[in-house]
């Protein structure tokens, strides 16, 4: 009689339909593989919905296989928001040997073709953010604050002055720019270039209203 093999964590080695075994790799292995193969698919068609069974067949790993690893539809559906949030926030981190005005310009443009990259996904954050998930929201409040300090900071370096205002103003217009990117994932109406232009200029054009000074007297 053959015995199922252990993994050396006691349990049993999850095995793919038809009796095949997967191969033999740790739990975080295993589960990076299966990341990796969800940004393969979102990479081969962005606007596509992301499914556990689309995954599987690019991971070469069953359904149940994927649950196993993750626990379930909503947990995987996390991990890769997770992932994709910490490579934004990785690619859109400012180039100290940058100038500041140009930290700033690239920063915004690596921002929207990250997402661009993703938009079903970055769409779903979105969503699933507004609608109360408290661990997507947990996330979507530390992608929100990263970027905004940075631009915060960026504009400050710029020799414009960091008041509550300019804050705010830097506050509201990534709020402006999330609309737009979602906008536009729904309905392409401009190409990207265009699109990374208006996000760009938009900043410049909110600070330009930024003024502390007290206007005129009203008459």
């Amino acid at each position: 009689m053959t015995h199922a093999s252990s993994a050396t964590d006691g349990s049993a080695t999850p095995v793919e339909p038809g009796g095949e075994r997967s191969a033999r790799l740790r739990p975080e292995q295993r589960r990076a593989q299966i990341l990796d193969a969800a940004r393969r698919v979102l990479e081969a068609d962005p606007h596509r919905e992301l499914t556990v069974e689309l995954v599987a067949a690019e991971a070469h790993v069953s359904p149940a296989l994927l649950f196993h690893y993750f626990g379930s539809k909503k947990k995987f559906q996390f991990a890769v928001i997770e992932a994709a949030a910490t490579e934004l926030m990785l690619r859109t981190a400012p180039d100290p040997a940058l100038p500041p005005r140009e930290q700033l310009s690239s920063g915004i443009r690596a921002f929207v073709r990250t997402v661009l990259e993703a938009p079903q996904l970055y769409r779903a954050t979105l969503l699933m953010s507004a609608a109360g998930d408290p661990a997507v929201r947990a996330l979507h409040s530390e992608l929100r604050q990263t970027f905004s300090h940075w631009v915060i900071d960026a504009v400050a370096q710029l020799g414009i002055e960091r008041t509550p205002t300019i804050e705010l103003v830097c506050l509201g217009w990534q709020g402006y720019v999330e609309q737009t990117l979602v906008t536009w994932i729904d309905q392409p109406t401009v190409e990207p270039a265009d699109l990374e232009d208006l996000c760009e200029r938009s900043l410049t054009a909110l600070l330009s209203t930024a003024d502390d000074r007290p206007g005129p007297p009203s008459t």
